[in-house]
């Protein structure tokens, strides 16, 4: 993966929050943010439980 690759990614977790990034010279450090990991952990968990019951659902009434 290339540098630049890495810093995109590393931009858009710090836009969703899950990552902070702070400047010294030429070099950024980045840090994560475990409450918000946590937060988007809960929120993935729920979509994940949303998806089995609509699955659920589905494959009962295929076989049906």
């Amino acid at each position: 993966m290339t540098r630049q690759a890495v810093s995109k990614h590393l931009r858009v977790l710090a836009g969703a929050g899950l990552v902070r990034g702070v400047r010294r010279g030429r070099e950024s450090l980045w840090r994560l943010e475990p409450s918000r990991l946590d937060d988007a952990r809960r929120s993935l968990d729920h979509i994940s439980r949303q998806w089995d019951q609509a699955l659920g659902r589905l494959r009962a009434l295929v076989e049906d």
